[in-house]
């Protein structure tokens, strides 16, 4: 009786019977969905949805050699951090000696500075003389004094250089550069520079040669041929025509030698003074005053 008193209920709610009829489909479906699914793990088996013992084993496997090369990178990783910590120690170990030898360096550059310092105050030239100093003479003799440095004027070219006195040289010398020898009329000639070491301006003489001078150095198992040359020199108030051997003086500081064949007879030496003998300015002819 309640069953056709449901069935007139839903006939005469038209909107009530769909909905129902609506879930019903739904029931339907989801059950076919279900026993479609059992009947398609029935077919394919079991084993197709459920892992095997094999199965998990090979997964332990893979998971333990995944862990040893997790371990080998961690071991790889401390050494590669080891050498990094120990490449950094050296190379602060080599700073720190690089910036030690950067102040000795340092220490030795102010040293070679103050050194050059006073070599350059001993090598400036003497304050002006008097116009009315005499020349000075050795005492008891006429011989012109003169110090162990003197200025001295070589024609040619007419010009001032500085020359160190040396009594223990035979002949006096000059610091040739570029020797070239030639023949001139038949005759050995010679062609030179000279440079002063206040100056850069070099110097070109051509004189005819003398003679070779023998010289033998201590290195040296043969002696060297060296050219002698003439020129006119003027110390003070002496002028004279004498010899000069042609060498390279250009590790010396003074490049001319003023030796015994200049100094004999005509001047002494006081080797505790220096530019005592000043030269006479030269005349409108370019003559030195007598």
């Amino acid at each position: 009786m309640r069953f056709y008193e449901t069935i007139n209920k839903y006939a005469r709610c038209p909107r009530n019977l769909k909905d129902a009829m609506t879930r019903a489909n739904r029931f339907f479906a989801k059950s076919l969905m279900i026993l479609l699914l059992i009947c398609f793990a029935a077919g394919c088996g079991a084993d197709r949805f459920f892992l095997q013992k094999k199965d998990l084993s090979a997964l332990s496997d893979k998971a333990a050699r995944l862990e040893q090369k997790a371990e080998l990178e961690a071991e790889r990783s401390k050494r590669l951090l080891a050498q990094y910590e120990k490449q950094q120690q050296m190379l602060a170990a080599s700073m720190e000696q690089s910036l030690l030898s950067f102040r000795v360096l340092e220490e030795q550059i102010q040293q070679a500075h103050a050194d050059l310092s006073r070599k350059l105050e001993t090598l400036q030239p003497p304050e002006p003389e008097p116009a009315n100093r005499k020349y000075p003479e050795a005492s008891g003799t006429d011989k012109l004094l003169i110090g162990r440095i003197e200025r001295v004027r070589l024609t040619p070219p007419e010009h001032v250089f500085r020359a160190r006195i040396d009594t223990g040289a035979t002949t006096s010398s000059l610091d040739a550069r570029d020797i070239e020898t030639f023949e001139r009329d038949g005759s050995p000639w010679v062609r030179f520079h000279l440079k002063d070491a206040e100056e850069d301006s070099l110097y070109e003489i051509e004189k005819p040669v003398v003679r070779h001078a023998r010289i033998l150095q201590a290195s040296d198992m043969e002696a060297e041929r060296r050219p002698v040359v003439k020129l006119q020199c003027q110390i003070g108030r002496i002028k004279i025509i004498e010899e000069f051997t042609l060498e390279g003086r250009a590790h010396m500081d003074y490049k001319v030698l003023i030796g015994r064949n200049i100094l004999q007879d005509l001047m002494v030496v006081d080797v505790a003074q220096k530019y005592i003998a000043p030269l006479p300015k030269p005349d409108d002819n370019g003559k030195a005053a007598q």
